[in-house]
């Protein structure tokens, strides 16, 4: 009964109490049959329970025991959360329950209960994040918890029968009493008529109702009035004050200004001005007595009191799934041409030039060795290649590309070039830029310039490194030119452009490979793809490649899915605030998979399957600062969609390799959310041991299935495991709330420990070394091992070459005999972690 003075329980959740998040404007007077717990998460309340006042500000936790009546005001914005405990629940879990009370109130809990009151709140916030992971124990987690705030309460706040509860004897008059005032309180209804109602006399019904509500009946019929008109005063804001107070019952304006003034101690007026702009927002009328709010931003505020840095040692229990498989490992299997390893990136041209970059690089070839590197950037300023004298004679040079693309190949790497940005002295509008250190994303002034600038470079680079080995290379033209961010000119002026940079390179070498838009594919509208490739087939220039980009936050649609809305990008400059700004992320854990079957199908619609396809950027996530990318969760991020969508395109460009990228500005910070695989110093991260992992699977596909692959070579037999945790709904909205700088592991769902037990049947029998390399958050994951120094914020050369080392995965190797022709592989993984289990003949 939503407005009664009695509140029946509504038990949701296959749970025998209530758990809920609330705002509150005003609750008048109730009691219920329950024992209510009230966890002030932000703002101040005023609680009067039998005609007692108390004030409660964040933090602080009060109890109403059963059968009491209160009062509950809120005196400003506040988030509170309830837990409303059944009686029968009481009886059930305690003894002679009816026999005593609790007193309790956080704030006024004597130093001798410091400990209580901590491990209850600590309780009652678990519970809230309980409520809204749903995770597979549920149910067991919840009642586990409030057993132990039960406990607790008759532990150190157990008291005597408390004075003042309402009499069960009257309840059910009391209900036909107030629901006749909840439908007609908009009446001019008196004292007398519920009597005759009754048959009652009227000083009878009088005693009666202050006995049981501790008001007298017109102030209870006040404060529902009043309850009804304050919901509508901050809803209805072209409503007159005088309107609301007639709609409610209130005689008269006066009448209504007086009772509110008594509660809220403002007048209606102001106390709308003050709150109004943001619980407007609501247009539905509450189903409680409680106002509803977003939940989200609401549940960031608990993450104080759960310690989300927990020791070791604490962790979390979690569920045990084990995965059983046969595999018939004398199958020929299916070629794998590991189409992942053709394409790396870094951000910008320049970065290729840095000693760290390079460094790294020179590590990945090492390791890892990929086929491509792609970047942006090949004409940004800092590149040097076109300049205007003083006479506005053009200037060209090309000496640090020729640095640039000689290094690169002297290590193994052919350049993937994007074309763009804009030379500023080309630019049409300097004004027109992107990225803390600049580049310009304005339209040539002049076309001829543009022109001659394509021929001059690719003439140069033929001229260099040979015909041959230039038309290997791939060129993507510009970046994400749907959106005004990157291109702010028309559409047709990039399709313009690119024709004019398509004919030019085709009249130097009809060899020379060109790919365009580079899209995000996420942003699900392909109308400028569509568009594009319909201008290409009419002036027959349609590209050689498709190149894609995927970041996956569905929620950045809204920003880009109309043609209106670009502009509502350039309204969040500087841009690096959206590339630092965590948005939240697609609750889907097959996003990825999802997303390239769904372009795939557009280019079969289009006719440009025979084309070659590359995910020139690829990421969990587009923000420079996100938490969780310096963690273990990377790696199994990384195998996962690798493994899922083995050879479906032509070249995977994980999007970054370094954390060294001027597209933000620096951070201090060695672990800060960088997008790279390689953190600053050179340190890798758990997501580039995966790539190392990967790179020592076989060439032929024997076996796959979620959470493994078997491959095999020449070498023996490859078994990579992997337990992927996806993130939960609220961090997907956002919310950031459970993840610090050294805790970042709370914002995960179904989190489980995986035991993968896999036979391989139709081995050779005979002797074989067994390698195992695992990556966990104890080996392989460099954040955490900088987490277990202590978190240094500067850290000596000594001190990074230790958390290299500290850093490693672990290994493990052993001679195995096979008997039988059959060889057991069982692995254990912890959430997020990764193992490979390599079987290699022993001579």
């Amino acid at each position: 009964m939503a407005n009664s003075i009695f509140e029946l329980l509504e038990i949701d959740d296959g749970l025998p109490f209530d758990v809920s998040l609330h705002s509150v404007n005003y609750v008048p007077s109730h009691w219920h049959n329950s024992v209510e717990i009230i966890f002030v998460l932000r703002g101040t309340l005023e609680v009067v329970i039998d005609s007692v006042n108390h004030t409660l500000k964040e933090g602080d936790v009060l109890l109403i025991n059963q059968h009491h009546v209160h009062e509950v005001i809120g005196l400003d914005m506040n988030i509170i959360a309830t837990y409303q405990i059944p009686a029968a629940y009481l009886k059930e879990h305690m003894k002679s329950a009816e026999e005593f009370s609790f007193n309790f109130q956080a704030s006024k809990a004597g130093t001798e209960s410091k400990d209580a009151v901590y491990r209850l709140r600590r309780l009652l916030a678990e519970m809230v994040q309980l409520k809204y992971k749903r995770t597979e124990t549920y149910e067991l987690d919840m009642q586990s918890a409030m057993l132990g705030v039960l406990s607790i309460l008759v532990k150190r706040f157990k008291a005597p029968p408390a004075d003042g509860a309402v009499n069960e004897r009257h309840m059910d008059r009391m209900l036909r009493i107030i629901s006749y005032i909840d439908d007609h309180y908009r009446e001019p209804i008196t004292l007398q008529s519920i009597a005759e109602r009754e048959f009652l006399s009227v000083p009878y019904l009088s005693k009666f109702f202050s006995e049981n509500i501790g008001l007298n009946f017109q102030a209870y019929l006040t404060s529902i009035r009043l309850k009804n008109a304050v919901e509508d005063l901050l809803r209805q804001e072209d409503a007159s004050i005088s309107e609301l107070a007639m709609l409610h019952g209130f005689p008269n304006a006066k009448s209504f200004y007086a009772a509110f003034k008594n509660r809220y101690h403002m007048t209606p007026n102001e106390y709308r001005k003050q709150y109004r702009p943001e619980l407007n927002e609501k247009k539905d009328r509450p189903t409680t007595n409680y106002l509803e709010f977003n939940q989200s931003s609401a549940l960031g505020i608990i993450h104080q009191y759960l310690e989300r840095g927990q020791a070791r040692f604490e962790q979390e229990v979690h569920k045990l799934e084990i995965i059983s498989r046969k595999v018939d490992a004398a199958v020929e299997g299916m070629p794998i041409r590991h189409t992942w390893r053709r394409l790396i990136t870094i951000g910008k041209a320049k970065e290729g030039l840095h000693a760290d970059v390079q460094q790294q690089l020179r590590y990945v070839q090492n390791g890892c060795p990929f086929g491509y590197l792609r970047f942006h950037g090949i004409f940004d300023d800092g590149m040097m290649v076109y300049h205007e004298g003083e006479n506005g004679q053009a200037a060209f040079n090309f000496r640090l590309i020729d640095q640039l693309f000689d290094f690169l190949l002297s290590i193994g790497l052919k350049p993937f070039v994007e074309l763009g940005f804009m030379p500023s002295a080309m630019a049409a509008d300097p004004e027109k830029s992107i990225f803390f250190r600049k580049s310009y994303t304005s339209k040539p002034k002049s076309a001829a310039l543009w022109r001659e600038l394509i021929d001059r470079f690719f003439r140069h680079c033929m001229n260099r490194f040979g015909a041959a080995e230039v038309e290997s290379w791939r060129f993507e033209f510009w970046n994400e030119p749907e959106l005004e961010a990157f291109w702010p000119g028309s559409d047709n002026e990039y399709y313009e452009l690119y024709l004019l940079t398509y004919q030019t390179m085709k009249s130097i070498s009809p060899n020379l490979r060109i790919g365009a838009p580079g899209r995000i594919i996420t942003l699900r509208s392909n109308a400028f793809s569509e568009r594009f490739y319909a201008f290409c087939r009419e002036h027959d220039c349609l590209p050689d490649f498709i190149p894609y980009h995927f970041y996956p936050h569905e929620n950045l649609e809204g920003f880009f899915n109309q043609e209106d809305d670009v502009s509502e990008l350039r309204r969040l400059e500087p841009y690096r605030i959206l590339l630092e700004q965590f948005e939240g992320v697609s609750p889907n854990p097959n996003y990825l998979r999802d997303a390239l079957t769904h372009e795939l199908h557009l280019l079969e619609q289009e006719g440009l399957t025979d084309r070659e396809v590359y995910l020139t950027e690829w990421n969990s996530t587009a923000f420079h600062r996100e938490l969780t990318n310096d963690t273990l969760y990377k790696a199994a991020y990384i195998v996962k969609n690798l493994v899922e969508n083995l050879d479906r395109i032509d070249g995977f460009g994980y999007w970054v390799l370094s954390d060294n990228i001027e597209e933000t500005s620096a951070s201090p910070a060695l672990f800060h959310g960088g997008l790279g695989l390689i953190a600053q110093y050179g340190i890798p991260k758990a997501a580039m041991y995966a790539y190392e992992l990967m790179a020592r699977l076989g060439d032929r596909l024997v076996s796959m299935d979620e959470g493994y692959i078997v491959t095999k070579n020449g070498r023996g037999y490859q078994i990579l495991c992997y337990n992927y945790c996806h993130f939960d709904d609220l961090y997907a909205l956002g919310d950031t709330s459970f993840v610090t700088p050294t805790s970042r592991y709370g914002g995960f769902k179904g989190e489980k420990t995986l035991k993968l037990e896999i036979e391989l049947h139709g081995i050779p029998d005979g002797r074989y070394v067994m390698k195992s390399r695992s990556i966990t958050r104890s080996a392989g994951s460099s954040f955490d091992a900088w987490v277990d120094m202590g978190a240094p914020e500067t850290m000596t050369e000594e001190e990074l070459h230790y958390l290299r080392a500290a850093s490693q995965p672990d290994r493990r190797m052993i001679q195995v005999e096979v008997e039988g022709r059959l060889f057991h592989c069982n692995c254990t993984l912890e959430p997020h972690a990764v193992e490979l289990v390599e079987l290699i003949p022993a001579f």
